[in-house]
This record gives C-alpha cells, sequence and structure tokens, in this order.
C-alpha cells in the first residue's frame, strides 16, 4: 500500500467508525428503543433479556449502517483535507482527483464484502433468535397466514413433502390447507390433500375434509374424506417445529429466500415482493460503493469539514436515495417493473451520478 493510499484511509476510518456509532444509534433509537421499553414497562421483561434483544437487533442495523457511515467518511475525509489545502497540495504535485479517489473506492467495496458477508451469515441468525424472545416474552401465538413448505427426508432420501398453503396456528396446532406428496422407492407414490390438518400429538395429526389419490401407473382413483371419515399421519414435526418454517425474509439467507421462492413459483404464488428482498440483499451493501463515489467530490468542499454539516449533509443524501429505493422497490412488489430492475436502478443511478460529480470534480 502507497503512502498517499495509508493517509487517505486513515482520514476516514475515524469519520467511518463515528458514522456507524451516531447512525446505528438514530436508527436503534427510531426502531428498536420503544418496542425494548415496551416490553420492559408492559411485559415486565427481564434486564438481561431486554440487553439480548439489543445485542441480537444491532448486526442488522449496522448493515444498514454501513453504507451512510461509508458516505459521512467521505464527506468528512475529503472535507478535511481540502480545508487544510492538502488536496490543494496533492492537485499541485500532479496527483488527479481519480487517483485519489481509489483508496476511498477501495475501502468501499471492502466495506460492501464485509456487509454482504454479514447480512447473509449473522443477520438472519441474530434475527430469528430476536422474534423467538420477543415472542416469548409477549406470549405471542405463532400463527400465520404465509404459506410454507417441509420436505421430510431419512439419510438423504426423502420420504415426504407437505405444503401448507394457508399458514398455521401454532396454538391450536391447526394447518389450514395442507397438500402432501408421500414418496416410495423415491418416486411420488401418493398425493393427500386437506382442509385442516389438527395436531393430534406423537407426530401424528388428523386431516380432515380432502382426499388422497395413488400416483402410481394407471392408478388414478381418488378417495375422499369427510369430518366424519377423517384420516391420520404421521408427520415428524410438532406445530411449534413447523413455525420455524415461518420466518420473514429478513430471517433467510440470500440462498434460503431463493429456495423459498423457487418452491413458490413451483405453487403459482405471486414471488414479486420476495424476488425484490433477494436482490436487495445484494443491493444494500452495494451502497457503499454509491455513497463513497458520491461523497468524494462533494467533500472536497472545505466548509463541509465538520461534523455537523457532514451529518446534515449525509443524511439529506441518504434520505434521497433510501427514498428513492422505496419507491422502486414498490413498483417492483406491484410488478410495475422487474425484481431486477427495482432493486439495481437505484444503485445504478447513483454510481452513474457519483462518477458524474468526480469527472465534474476533475476538471
Amino acid at each position: 500500500m502507497k503512502t498517499l493510499d495509508r493517509y487517505i484511509l486513515i482520514e476516514l476510518i475515524g469519520p467511518f467508525l463515528f458514522g456507524v456509532a451516531a447512525f446505528t444509534s438514530l436508527m436503534f433509537a427510531g426502531k428498536e428503543l420503544f418496542k425494548i421499553t415496551e416490553l420492559l414497562a408492559e411485559y415486565h421483561a427481564p434486564l438481561l433479556k431486554a440487553a439480548q434483544l439489543v445485542m441480537l437487533h444491532l448486526p442488522s442495523l449496522v448493515v444498514m449502517t454501513l453504507p451512510m457511515a461509508m458516505l459521512l467518511a467521505a464527506l468528512l475525509g475529503f472535507g478535511r483535507l481540502s480545508s487544510d489545502s492538502e488536496t490543494v497540495a496533492l492537485f499541485a504535485g500532479g496527483v488527479s482527483l481519480y487517483r485519489i479517489a481509489v483508496p476511498v473506492i477501495a475501502m468501499s467495496l471492502f466495506v460492501t464484502a464485509g456487509s454482504f458477508v454479514l447480512n447473509e451469515m449473522v443477520v438472519p441468525v441474530t434475527n430469528a433468535q430476536h422474534e423467538a424472545i420477543r415472542r416469548k416474552l409477549t406470549n405471542e401465538p405463532l400463527t400465520s397466514d404465509k404459506p410454507f413448505w417441509v420436505i421430510s427426508a431419512n439419510n438423504g432420501i426423502t420420504n415426504m413433502v407437505f405444503y401448507v398453503q394457508k399458514g398455521f396456528n401454532a396454538s391450536t396446532g391447526t394447518l389450514r390447507n395442507v397438500a402432501i406428496i408421500q414418496y416410495w422407492n423415491n418416486k411420488p407414490a401418493i398425493f393427500i390433500y386437506a382442509n385442516e390438518a389438527i395436531w393430534k400429538g406423537d407426530n401424528e395429526w388428523i386431516l380432515k375434509n380432502g382426499y388422497s389419490q395413488n400416483l402410481g401407473s394407471g392408478a388414478t382413483v381418488i378417495v375422499p374424506f369427510r369430518e366424519s371419515k377423517t384420516r391420520e399421519i404421521k408427520i415428524d414435526k410438532t406445530p411449534e417445529q413447523l413455525a420455524l418454517y415461518q420466518r420473514k425474509y429478513d430471517e433467510l439467507s440470500f440462498s434460503q429466500l431463493r429456495d423459498y421462492i423457487r418452491m413458490l413459483q413451483e405453487q403459482g404464488a405471486d414471488v414479486s415482493e420476495y424476488r425484490v428482498r433477494l436482490y436487495q440483499k445484494i443491493a444494500v451493501p452495494l451502497a457503499s460503493l454509491v455513497f463513497a463515489l458520491i461523497g468524494t467530490p462533494l467533500g472536497l468542499r472545505p466548509h463541509r469539514s465538520s461534523s455537523a454539516m457532514g451529518l446534515g449533509l449525509s443524511i439529506v443524501i441518504i434520505f434521497a436515495y433510501w427514498v428513492f429505493t422505496h419507491y422502486m422497490f414498490i413498483l417492483g412488489r406491484n410488478g410495475t417493473i422487474s425484481p431486477a430492475a427495482a432493486s439495481f436502478f437505484p444503485t445504478l443511478v447513483g454510481v452513474v451520478a457519483g462518477i458524474a460529480l468526480i469527472v465534474r470534480a476533475a476538471k
């Protein structure tokens, strides 16, 4: 690493760490603080559990604040260099703005990679644990209308696949609109559909109002069953275990969410929102690069070297960027534009704007 790169990185690291702490604190106060206070006051949550909830929520906040901190670092770091005329000296020495921007772009790519790894490997786990603790403290029943599917396998051999189209009620142990495919010798053997599956205990479920059909060659006989003639089936999952499949999108890694989308597509469900969420797992970390490109030329103005001015300008840019991102998310979710375009168009616009600002400032 050359002396120039090391010198600029040192200027950036301090404001970057300050930005992570400041923006994380602001977002925590806006999103989580009142919820924690409510748990303490209304549900008499132990302080240790409250502290655990805070710690588990921090990784998801840090993923959001890393790009913001990158913007603040560029604004304050280059603002300090500019206010002390050090950039003027660099330009006079023949160092171009393009060369000066190299370390901040390299740092933004490093932050992008770290943000993606954090969002992929840590955040899904901590979010799931956070939700489990919160639900336990509030005695909130495990209910959902969200469809899900489960594969039951033994030693890598699929025994059964069941799909619950209209969610479940864990307090009553009821699954709604259940489709089951039982396998024999690695081949689908029996298809069963039931309006309800009710937990009986000992891994047994009572199926009500449905029918079964053998899937072997030439076997097309449909056998219905009603309220008075139910059917029982063994599913190696309790209602609480099935609830684990009801995780939110931010409790899933990229690959898990991709697999879940594929399953929903096979069922003919609308997956536009899930696909936008999937692509945003890449687009959100890339915002660090966008903000680095935008912040570098804007930070060259000397009057932006103060923390207050840098923080204020950062908030304005971040607010505009996230409003634009959310607007595109709505368009993608509604199917107005493709999910990929909805996710990456703000990133593309930000990169183009950043490059244009750098080219203009370099003249």
